[in-house]
């Protein structure tokens, strides 16, 4: 046991860690919808165990994994899907004149396909290889732009695995509009994502196309109970052989704001602080509160220089807009909120009365000005390249919600003082106070 390290025990990492604890509303869920037709909308804030999921139970032969970024478009999407499956592509311009003497260009894209015969062969993977003969490939026409184009391209290749698209809330949202569209086009040509995405509240994408119902399956990975919490920690002590007390344990559940990786973190950093790095050969006890004091002041410092960073970085945003400087005030009323306050999120309507509160000229402050800065507010993140994102604005339910966790840690520890220390005022700026 003494090569078990504590690491791959508890913590948040890429891999699995042995702590893993299968819950039968979550992961019996999913597997049973895997056998399914349907897509699947694995969703939750960051670091609840969304990937794990994933990892958990499809296997990487039998999937195609897509990372999403800000700038991406349905075609760079389909495009990184082709290359992974080594399915080469050409493509030609033409210019032609337009009826108003203008140049049009027309981009043509062909993939070169291997040719089977009429018996054909099934291709879940690499589709290619290095081979020359150029007689045992065709050439196939094709939109990038248009599903059902890029679904025929897989049958023809017999593609028979799950697409995952991860990060899928780093889109535009008019990226995501489309996205959603063409959901219904794979789901009836038996192409099957996952897609994974930092929010909280249901129907996201049928939002956007009310299509999609009885095409797609929601799966939240929260809440996680006190229970969860309990046997993920009784689970990865008794791996490693120790006994984190009572006491210690009580806070922990308490102070991770209902997020898996938080509890993973401290349990970790808390073995860690008290020199446990590998299983050990008997049962050792936990009970010491310095221990945990050290892990929390630890995980603070190191949260801080990200979210210090990103909320600043909000903060100045958008500031000469109608001169309300309306991000810094955003920003200005979580930092000094209580933190129980914003755990279920904030609704718009009282958010509005909350600034106003607090601003400088609260008069100007209207609804509109409000609605201009919630439904902005991803692509602030985005901009910025805050990731994950901290804020998620729910737009049919009017709620501001904090979708990391780690910033929930990170305001209920830190000097809130200290925090708006770090962040530009712009008013005493602008009249030099």
């Amino acid at each position: 046991m003494g090569n078990i390290n504590v690491v791959d025990v508890f913590g948040v990492k890429k891999e699995e860690v042995l702590s893993y604890l299968s819950r039968e509303n979550v992961d019996q869920k999913f597997v049973d919808e895997l056998k399914g037709d349907k897509h699947i909308i694995v969703y939750g804030s960051s670091k609840q165990g969304k990937s794990a999921l994933i990892q958990k139970h499809i296997p990487k032969s039998d999937c195609i994994t897509i990372g999403c970024s800000t700038k991406m478009t349905n075609k760079d999407i389909y495009s990184s899907l082709l290359r992974q499956l080594d399915v080469r592509v050409e493509s030609s311009t033409e210019h032609t004149k337009g009826t108003s003497g203008e140049t049009l260009v027309k981009t043509t894209f062909k993939a070169i396909l291997p040719f089977f015969g009429e018996g054909g062969t099934e291709v879940s993977g690499k589709v290619l290889g290095n081979s020359t003969d150029k007689s045992n490939f065709s050439y196939v026409e094709y939109n990038l732009d248009i599903a059902q184009d890029v679904s025929e391209l897989l049958k023809k290749i017999n593609f028979n695995k799950i697409i995952i698209i991860e990060n899928f809330h780093y889109l535009e949202e008019e990226i995501q509009d489309l996205f959603s569209t063409d959901l219904r086009l794979f789901q009836e040509n038996d192409i099957r994502f996952v897609i994974l995405g930092i929010w909280r509240e249901k129907n996201r994408l049928t939002q956007f196309n009310r299509d999609l119902i009885d095409r797609i399956i929601e799966i939240p990975v929260e809440p996680w109970s006190i229970d969860d919490f309990e046997k993920v920690i009784e689970k990865g002590s008794n791996i490693l052989k120790v006994q984190i007390s009572d006491s210690i344990k009580k806070q922990i559940k308490e102070i991770a704001f209902g997020n898996i990786g938080i509890v993973q973190e401290l349990c970790k950093e808390v073995l860690v602080e008290a020199g446990l790095i590998n299983a050990q050969n008997r049962i050792v006890l936990i009970d010491n509160q310095d221990y945990l004091e050290r892990a929390i002041e630890r995980k603070v410092e190191e949260y801080a220089s990200s979210h210090l960073r990103s909320l600043e970085s909000i903060a100045e945003t958008g500031q000469q807009v109608n001169g309300l400087y309306l991000p810094y005030y955003l920003i200005r009323f979580l930092v000094e909120s209580n933190i129980e306050e914003l755990k279920d999120g904030i609704q718009k309507s009282k958010l509005h009365e909350d600034i106003k509160r607090i601003h400088h000229k609260a008069d100007h402050v209207r609804m509109s000005d409000m609605t201009n800065l919630l439904h902005g507010l991803a692509e602030k993140q985005s901009k910025k390249m805050i990731s994950p994102p901290l804020f998620d604005y729910d737009r049919v339910n009017r709620r501001l919600r904090i979708i990391d966790s780690t910033l929930m840690f990170f305001l209920n520890f830190k000097n809130k003082e200290e925090i708006l220390e770090e962040i530009i005022n712009p008013v005493e700026n602008e009249f030099n106070i």
